[in-house]
């Protein structure tokens, strides 16, 4: 609790030694990622602002030795074309099942990171519960679920705590799920005028033993990436339904995949497009085949 008596989340994914705790070493971390020559962008975000209207992307949330120079691309893309914003709608993968298929919290006020704390859009989460009755408001979804809390750090460091965050975790869903939450958010950006953006946050195939999901037992590292591409170009093409038909008909592992859904009918909404930033998997990382984990980069934009 602070000492106003609303409750703060503290950093669990840190605590776990997705990303480092101690914050100089959390600064250096994203540095790294950023100027990463073969995995990252190669630089830092430039000062010069681009004319791009971003309206959101597609990131990974593995441990950040893993997948924070792919995430980069996008938080590169997104500080040289936006320099400023209001409220950050970050759509997570729901890994503890608790909630029913879209859920929210208002229980934790601010989110903590090593990097400060975060406050989250509350007058936009209520008018988003009235617009949308079936989103559920469940701090349970949200206490030990990593794939939003990664991504902080990145949004301080362009940002400081200049924003506010809407946390949204999201289980399975249909295509009209998808398509009417997608509507009842942008109504609310509209109502209140926000200047939003919309994060969906998600890794790719996981495959392996440790997954349940073996489907190729030769060629592992190209066979993944062939897989991820098929999913990667239904979202560039912004054509949820072949999305979610792949996602069915591969029994995939994406595990964020119900977000992505999300995050391209909002883009349609606005008329947008998507563009892949860069993909590879952690078998180009690691050189470990026996587990392979897919991780792209994807940018939403007008």
């Amino acid at each position: 609790m602070n000492r106003d008596g609303d409750t703060i989340r503290e950093p669990q994914a840190a605590a776990w030694g997705f990303y480092p705790f101690n914050k100089s070493q959390l600064i250096k971390e994203l540095e790294r990622a950023f100027t990463n020559t073969r995995f990252g962008p190669g630089a830092l975000p430039s000062k010069k602002q681009g004319g791009l209207t971003i309206i959101g992307g597609v990131v990974p949330h593995a441990g950040y030795s893993y997948s924070a120079s792919c995430a980069a691309w996008f938080y590169k893309e997104l500080a040289e074309n936006k320099p400023t914003i209001e409220t950050v709608i970050l759509l997570g993968t729901n890994h503890t099942g608790f909630g029913k298929t879209i859920t929210t919290s208002t229980y934790y006020i601010t989110w903590a990171t090593p990097l400060g704390a975060v406050n989250i859009d509350v007058e936009f989460i209520n008018k988003l519960k009235k617009e949308y009755p079936p989103l559920d408001d469940d701090a349970l979804a949200h206490t030990r679920e990593h794939s939003l809390e990664v991504q902080l750090p990145f949004l301080q460091y362009v940002y400081g705590d200049k924003f506010r965050i809407v946390p949204i975790v999201v289980k399975d869903l249909t295509h009209q799920e998808a398509r009417d939450f997608a509507e009842a958010l942008k109504r609310v950006v509209d109502d209140l005028k926000r200047d939003a953006i919309v994060i969906a946050s998600s890794d790719f195939t996981h495959h392996g033993s440790i997954y349940g999901y073996v489907l190729f037992n030769s060629n592992i590292s190209q066979s993944v990436r062939e897989l991820d591409k098929r999913f990667i170009d239904a979202i560039t093409e912004l054509d949820t339904r072949r999305f979610l038909k792949l996602i069915e008909d591969y029994n995939a592992t994406v595990c964020g995949f119900g977000a992505i859904a999300i995050a391209m009918e909002y883009t349609k909404l606005l008329n947008g497009k998507a563009k892949l930033l860069k993909y590879y998997h952690s078998a180009d990382v690691t050189g470990d085949e026996d587990v392979v984990v897919g991780y792209a980069s994807i940018l939403f934009y007008k």
